[in-house]
């Protein structure tokens, strides 16, 4: 019956008893539950940090090396994105491919892990298109029955979410990109006050980055979630400084909008590919991978971090990715999003460590998701 795929999350998370999870970004990591007094961030606390995919089952995948070499980048912060999948924009089901995600007990030990290397987790679980179809990606799914979808949906989120509150992660990220669910107001009010029954950390959604005002429930959640795909260049060349000139209408307009919502700023993914176009076109990692350009890449992050650095109305940023498998490529021939071994992690470095600073002083020193409308190319997995 298919309303029983999923009978084995609701059987876990009948045996973990709610945990509480320390909201360590605000003073009061709990008052958006108790009405509409926003979150405060501090800048002292900001997360800083770096998101690592989950993609793989392998025991011999080295996931803690992988999270020592995060926490010696200077974040705070590790994002742990898992999938579920389903068949194509129409499909009603959700499913957890086991060839393609980490067991629940070694996600649980790689949360208590992280903590050990002084970093706060967050979870973000994401759906993934199995076979899309032309032009398909999650922000245009349309099931052929939404209550089915929703039932799957909620499942998968509530799984994940008792695997946070187990292992105390400080937040939680009830969906990614999900754009055709946003106007349905109700069964995300639904789902983020089931999630609020059990889990005590903060709550977040991640956003796509020209869709994010329309949401009606982000006084249901702590933190605003939004990614960093715009087009900041439109084919010229992209120098730090005409970065910059770019970044100028678009933070406006974000503070602007944000100063009505009252909640906190986490751009969930700070993320440009190292290509000769990952200003112009940051979510399409295939427009250009015969062209890397690590350069344009270390620009992209430097304008991010200098126009929203210091900002008080900011929680924090979380990078898009981290290497996750020994056979994936790094260094500056290597095209993706990973920054690891390119001139992008000096400047991502330098601004993790750094001292934070009041909105109104001047930083001390000078980080995927298509269009709505658009098509969104599936981001490569590994799992041998």
């Amino acid at each position: 019956m298919r309303r029983d795929k999923l009978l084995a999350l609701g059987i876990f998370a009948a045996v973990i008893a709610a945990a509480a999870a320390i909201g360590l970004l605000s003073t009061n990591g709990s008052a958006a539950r108790n009405g509409n007094t926003p979150v405060r961030p501090s800048l002292a606390q900001q997360f800083r940090g770096i998101s690592l995919q989950l993609s793989s089952p392998r025991q011999d995948i080295p996931y803690e090396k992988y999270i020592d070499e995060i926490a010696a980048t200077g974040a705070n912060t590790i994002c742990l994105s898992v999938a579920g999948y389903q068949e194509n924009c129409s499909a009603t089901s959700i499913f957890v491919e086991s060839r393609k995600v980490c067991p629940d007990k070694r996600i649980t030990s790689l949360i208590e892990y992280a903590h050990k290397k002084k970093l706060r987790v967050a979870i973000m679980p994401i759906v993934l298109l199995e076979n899309p179809g032309e032009g398909e990606w999650r922000g245009r799914i349309s099931p052929r029955n939404w209550d089915d979808w929703w039932e799957d949906y909620t499942n998968f989120v509530m799984h994940y979410m008792w695997l946070a509150a187990g292992a105390k992660a400080e937040l939680f990220i009830v969906g990614s990109e999900l754009i055709s669910t946003e106007d349905q107001t109700d069964q995300w009010r639904a789902l983020i006050a089931r999630v609020r029954r059990h889990y005590t950390g903060l709550l977040s959604y991640s956003a796509n980055w020209d869709h994010y005002q329309g949401i009606e429930w982000w006084n249901d959640l702590d933190l605003i979630g939004m990614t960093t795909y715009y087009d900041l260049t439109d084919g010229k060349k992209p120098t730090v400084e005409r970065l910059l000139e770019a970044w100028k209408p678009i933070k406006k307009d974000i503070l602007t909008w944000q100063a009505k919502i009252k909640r906190p700023i986490l751009f969930t993914e700070a993320a440009w590919p190292s290509q000769e176009t990952c200003a112009q076109f940051p979510w399409d990692y295939y427009r250009s991978p015969d062209r890397p350009d690590p350069q344009a890449q270390a620009n992209c992050f430097e304008a991010f971090f200098r126009t929203w650095s210091g900002e008080k109305s900011v929680a924090g940023f979380l990078v898009w990715e981290w290497r996750n498998h020994p056979k994936q490529k790094t260094g500056p021939k290597d095209a993706s999003y990973v920054p690891c071994g390119k001139p992008a992690m000096k400047v991502i470095r330098k601004y993790m460590s750094a001292p934070s600073t009041d909105a109104k002083t001047k930083p001390t020193t000078r980080p995927a998701s298509a269009p709505a409308s658009a098509t969104k190319k599936k981001r490569p997995k590994f799992s041998p």
